[in-house]
């Protein structure tokens, strides 16, 4: 018996970038291993504890520790998640990292102009200075910070009323820290703040107002949005919310993806955190590219609000849109997770900006598992759908060929019939002519001699190929002609068959018709005989 080589199975190694907050850590496994084998190195590796962490980014959902990567099915290439929501934020290891940290930081003021009853809300980078000292050193709260701006009286102030108020400007912070003093250069005009122009507190708007192709209006939202927060963001789409569903939920189920709509108001105080912060993290720009169709509005302008309230209003009903008229405004942005479904849109959340990255990442996440549920069932109905129509096409496809079978046979018929009835017609015109012909002949015989004639006469007997005989008395002066026309008559042409003699043999219809049957030695009597022409 032939022996067997055993080919042991090479194990197949698995490659995984795994991202956590601002780090990306590169795992090579073999498929034999574990999930829980994944999170150990990385415990090493992110001084994070296994039970504080929650791995996602598998394709199949949620998985155990226990689970072996064989049994996942798993491409070369793979991207997952930790999230760690039981964590605070990490510190940094060192002031002077920390300090280096807050100077690339953006700090939002919120000054509150007693006398004008005015709020304003002010972006500065760290490195900028009140005085000699940078806001990353002044003890700011990070990333938004309150103040109260006003008037106070000199110390010498206290004369009659009508002795001129100084210009100083005092300020009062909300955090631990001392007080805060600038120049004169402050007024109370409720056009300048810090000595800066009106002119200065106004940003480029994100979106035109009263934008009539909602396009171009995106286009420049997404320009904009790249100048202030960078280019790593989410890729906004480009073109009306009507394109947005076209493209997210109007598509085989398998292509369908969830439609992301974010809000944007330049007037929150959460603003400048959520975008710079959350939406424009690695991980959520990864995760909105790969499952979700991300389309954006700004509501700062009150007609462009209206303007969105007025298409929330149809595609979700007018539940949805006063939730969103309601909003305040430092509870903007919002991102509304959209699930398409067979007769209406469903909002399966509303994320407020007063959120983290964990946080939003969770939320996208659970969004997600709802929409991987419903997806699998539509997609097991579009594919018992395509069954059936498949089973319907090819039974109508059978149908139409045997159609057609049926006709090209009626057709094929028909022509055959039509071919003989052409024949037949052919046929019996022939036979017209030849029958007109035969009686013209006929007619024009000369009458058969009597056997007592005081001319010679000589007695043909001609035997027809069926074995009949003509028998007939001609002159022995007439011309071989009027035997062939005889011949003829009877419906023997010569041109269609021969009259042979048996002795000596020959082909008389080769003889002169012109000579007489005395010439031809047709006389007195012969017997001839008729054979077809080849």
């Amino acid at each position: 018996m032939p022996s067997r080589q055993i080919v042991e199975r090479q194990p197949r190694m698995l490659d995984f970038r795994v991202e956590y907050r601002d780090r990306n850590v590169d795992v090579v496994l073999e498929d034999s291993c574990t999930v829980g084998e994944i999170k150990q190195i990385l415990e090493n590796e992110l001084q994070i504890p296994m039970s504080k962490m929650l791995l996602k980014g598998w394709k199949t959902g949620d998985v155990e520790d226990s689970t072996v990567l064989k049994s996942l099915h798993l491409p070369k290439n793979n991207s997952l998640y930790v999230l760690t929501p039981d964590l605070p934020p990490p510190s940094s290891s060192s002031h002077a990292g920390a300090l280096q940290e807050s100077l690339n930081q953006n700090f939002m003021l919120i000054i509150t102009h007693r006398e004008v009853q005015r709020e304003y809300n002010l972006n500065f980078s760290g490195s900028s200075t009140i005085q000699e000292m940078c806001l990353a050193e002044s003890g700011l709260s990070y990333p938004c910070h309150r103040l109260t701006v006003g008037r106070r009286s000199s110390p010498t102030q206290t004369r009659e009323l009508s002795e001129e108020q100084s210009t100083d400007v005092h300020m009062v912070s909300d955090s631990d820290g001392d007080d805060f003093e600038d120049a004169s250069e402050f007024g109370v005009d409720d056009g300048e703040v810090f000595g800066m122009a009106s002119s200065a507190l106004r940003k480029s708007p994100m979106m035109p107002e009263n934008a009539e192709n909602e396009g171009d209006a995106l286009l420049q939202f997404t320009a904009e949005f790249s100048s202030r927060y960078g280019d790593c963001h989410p890729v906004f789409f480009i073109g009306s919310l009507e394109a947005a569903f076209q493209e997210a939920f109007y598509v085989k189920a398998r292509d369908r993806k969830l439609l992301a709509i974010y809000l944007h108001h330049d007037e929150s105080v959460l603003t400048n955190v959520f975008c710079s912060q959350m939406l424009c993290a690695e991980s959520i720009v990864s995760y909105l590219s790969q499952n979700f169709i991300t389309w954006a509005w700004d509501l700062t302008k009150d007609a462009n609000r209206a303007r969105f309230l007025t298409m929330c209003n149809r595609h979700f009903g007018s539940v949805v849109a006063q939730t969103i008229r309601t909003q305040k405004t430092d509870q903007f942005p919002l991102f509304l997770i959209i699930m398409g479904k067979r007769s209406s849109n469903e909002v399966l959340n509303v994320i407020q900006g007063n959120t983290t990255v964990d946080e939003l990442m969770m939320r996208l996440m659970a969004a997600m598992e709802i929409f991987t549920a419903q997806q699998q069932e539509d997609i097991k109905d579009e594919d018992e759908r395509e069954a059936r129509e498949n089973v319907k096409r090819e039974q109508d496809e059978a149908y139409r060929l045997s159609l057609e079978a049926d006709r090209a046979k009626r057709e094929a018929h028909e022509r055959e019939m039509a071919e003989q009835f052409r024949l037949e017609q052919i046929r019996k015109e022939q036979e017209e002519e030849r029958e007109a012909i035969r009686l013209s002949l006929e007619q024009a015989l000369p009458p058969e001699p009597k056997e007592e004639n005081a001319e010679p006469v000589s007695k043909l007997r001609i035997r027809t190929p069926s074995g009949e005989f003509l028998e007939r008395r001609f002159l022995a002066s007439s011309k071989l002609q009027i035997v062939f026309d005889f011949v003829a008559s009877k419906g023997f042409p010569w041109d269609e068959f021969k009259l042979l003699s048996t002795f000596p043999r020959r082909d008389v219809t080769q003889l002169d018709p012109n000579k007489s049957l005395l010439e031809v030695k047709l006389f007195p009597q012969e017997t001839l005989f008729l054979e077809a022409k080849e």
